[in-house]
């Protein structure tokens, strides 16, 4: 029913226009004619009253002068006769009533409140001098008969009028809505099917025809736009496969190898994993040579050694095996069904004996190998990370090996690993928590009497495992980037002991200290901060003695003997610890300026029973005497031993004979307390 009387559409609309029109104009019409009728006839009730008084009016006038009043009562009588006329009235100038004539069975007062009454009075006068009134009272009641017959006649034509107009406003929509309705219809379909072939007919000729027309051309622009637009859209829909192609290629190809990158081999791992019952080894690989390569003929024969060894690789395996390349000099293998260690190892072998072969780029000759961990899934792990993991744990036990070789992986790897990471835990809380000391060894002159040198021996105070020795972690900090802090940290303590036994005695007890190769930096920032420090604690020259070892200075363009060049002339002392067990070439001898030889141990432990060993000594002794070096013989541990090098004229002895290393305040209460007492 809403629905219905809604008006929500154009036929709807115009029907209620035309009907409204027709019922307005009709209403309007009626009204006017009614109320000109009123109007008419009371107008004509009043002038045919008032014309009846006019020809009364002189001879009741000419009766009033003669006091006449029969004959006033026979004037007004025939009055009555007419029917609208009630009564008639005459008064004297006081308004006396003097003759009164009304109709029969006629209630006036009833009639005055009905107020249906038309009331006459005419001034009865002569020469201008009046002498009464008459007054005519009639009924006017059959106005409104007549109007009320009007009234009918008028609903009458008012029905006849709406039907009239209704069936006239309905043939008239249907003549002017049915193009437009048409079109609707049309349009309709077209939103519906999206079909833009349709067309509309012209209906008419008039302004909806135009309207049609240009309908159908707009339908032709859409249609061509559409086609237009189908083809634009199938090129782009081409041209996005064939983005999402390269980017696919992107995505998970390696751009320099053509090998599947990082991301597609976690990807692939993972989707053999999902597999029920699959076995399959995964080869974990890093190339051995490869930054040299790099260093020596650059970046670009770096690049075309990777695709070189990336087809090697691909030789080794099957069709459906995978090679990968994860980034670097490291590649990957997933060989496919493969659980058994022989296999395994024959595909490994492969590999290594395809690596080892001389690769030629660009006319230079050019040697890898590889270091290869081998893991079997599912019995190495049962995860992409712990599969990896274990793969890359095998790689660096070949490595640490001594390279170009295959290792499978192992538990006890893993035990190994997750110790190492503890370890490299607990070096960082130590390193915040202050828990490293240092230990100082005393070095005695020839006679094991006198100390003016002194080795700093780093410590670990550990919190559960008491006092842990240098070659438990320092190692392990040099490989994870923690030897700097702890270098740093040695450096201001045995820079702080040394300063503060200087201020006690007035005389410089050398101290020594170890440096590792990795401490060293092209920039010489590390021999900065060395010499900084040396200066803002206000110690004597030769006071601190740097040691390195004999392999740190072979290579001739090497830094580092550029930054020692750097700390002896800033009053440093350079010592070569463990001298006679690196490189056989002593040419830097002659280029640096070395203050100390320390002889190794396994020279001295031997002295007493094998006489190469003296031998050996001796030729130390007197090469350094010959360059003006002082010669330190370390790991004394007999009386034997120490009159052999007091024969050889050693220059000081440092070992368990004279003095185990011990913490600095033991040190100073045995060497530096007594000193200063002899000063004082």
């Amino acid at each position: 029913m809403n629905s219905f009387l809604s008006i929500n559409t154009i036929s709807k609309k115009l029907l209620l226009i035309l009907m409204s029109v027709a019922i307005v104009s009709t209403v309007s019409v009626a009204m006017v004619f009614s109320a000109y009728e009123l109007s008419s006839a009371k107008r004509e009730q009043i002038e045919s009253l008032q014309s009846v008084s006019n020809m009364l009016s002189p001879n009741i006038t000419a009766a009033l002068l003669f006091d006449d009043q029969d004959t006033i009562n026979e004037l007004i009588k025939p009055v009555l006769s007419r029917a609208d006329i009630l009564s008639v009235t005459v008064t004297n100038v006081d308004g006396k009533i003097l003759a009164k004539s009304t109709a029969n069975n006629v209630d006036l007062a009833s009639l005055k409140e009905t107020n249906n009454l038309t009331n006459i009075t005419t001034p009865l006068t002569l020469d201008e001098l009046g002498y009464g009134e008459l007054i005519i009272i009639a009924d006017d009641s059959y106005i409104n008969d007549r109007i009320q017959f009007y009234g009918k006649f008028l609903l009458l034509l008012l029905l006849s009028t709406f039907a009239v107009s209704l069936f006239l406003s309905l043939f008239l929509r249907r003549i002017f809505l049915s193009p437009i309705l048409y079109l609707s219809e049309i349009s309709e379909k077209i939103t519906t099917s999206n079909d833009y072939t349709l067309r509309a007919k012209e209906q008419s000729k008039d302004e909806i025809g135009q309207l049609t027309t240009c309908f159908n051309s707009m339908l032709d622009t859409i249609e061509q736009r559409e086609a237009l637009l189908e083809s634009q859209v199938k090129l782009r829909t081409k041209e996005l496969e064939n983005a999402n192609s390269q980017l696919h290629e992107f995505a998970y190809q390696d751009g320099l190898t053509n090998l599947p990158n990082r991301r597609y081999f976690y990807k692939k791992l993972q989707s053999l994993i999902d597999i029920n019952n699959m076995q399959f080894a995964l080869i974990f690989i890093d190339l051995d040579g490869f930054k040299e390569v790099n260093d020596t003929l650059g970046h670009d024969y770096g690049d075309l050694l990777l695709h070189q060894v990336a087809k090697r690789l691909q030789h080794c395996v099957r069709a459906n095996d995978m090679v990968a390349r994860l980034g670097g000099d490291e590649f990957t293998l997933i060989l496919e069904g493969v659980n058994d260690v022989e296999r395994a190892s024959e595909i490994a072998q492969k590999v290594k004996n395809s690596l080892m072969q001389c690769i030629t780029i660009n006319g230079a000759q050019v040697h890898v190998t590889g270091s290869i961990g081998l893991t079997f899934y599912p019995a190495d792990g049962r995860s992409v990370e712990d599969l990896v993991k274990h793969a890359d744990q095998a790689m660096y036990l070949s490595k640490s090996k001594g390279r170009n070789r295959y290792e499978f992986f192992s538990y006890a790897i893993e035990e190994q690993a997750i110790e190492k990471r503890r370890i490299i835990e607990e070096i960082r809380i130590a390193l915040k928590e202050d828990q490293f000391t240092l230990y100082y060894q005393p070095i005695f002159d020839i006679d094991g009497v006198n100390v003016t040198k002194a080795e700093a021996l780093i410590r670990w105070k550990h919190p559960q495992h008491g006092l842990v020795g240098p070659n438990e972690f320092i190692v392990i900090a040099e490989q994870n980037g923690l030897i700097e802090q702890i270098g740093n940290w040695v450096r201001d303590q045995a820079i702080k002991d040394a300063a503060h036994w200087f201020r006690l005695t007035g005389k410089v007890m050398q101290v020594s200290v170890n440096c590792s190769p990795l401490q060293f930096d092209r920039a010489g920032l590390w021999v900065d901060d060395w010499i900084v420090a040396c200066n803002k604690s206000g110690l004597p020259r030769d006071t601190i003695i740097i040691e390195v070892t004999e392999n740190t200075l072979m290579d001739p363009e090497s830094p580092i003997q550029q930054q020692l060049h750097r700390l002896s002339d800033s009053g440093i002392d350079i010592a070569i610890d463990d001298f006679g067990v690196g490189y056989s070439s002593l040419a830097y001898l002659q280029r640096l300026d070395i203050d100390i030889l320390k002889i190794d141990r396994s020279f001295i432990q031997h002295m007493e029973t094998n006489e190469s060993s003296i031998a050996l000594v001796r030729a130390i002794i007197t090469m350094a005497r010959h360059l003006k070096v002082k010669v330190v013989a370390e790991g004394v541990e007999t009386t034997g031993q120490h009159l052999l090098l007091q024969q050889l004229s050693c220059d000081y002895l440092q070992g368990y004979l004279f003095a185990k290393p011990m913490p600095s305040d033991q040190f100073t209460q045995l060497y530096i307390t007594p000193l200063n007492s002899k000063v004082s």
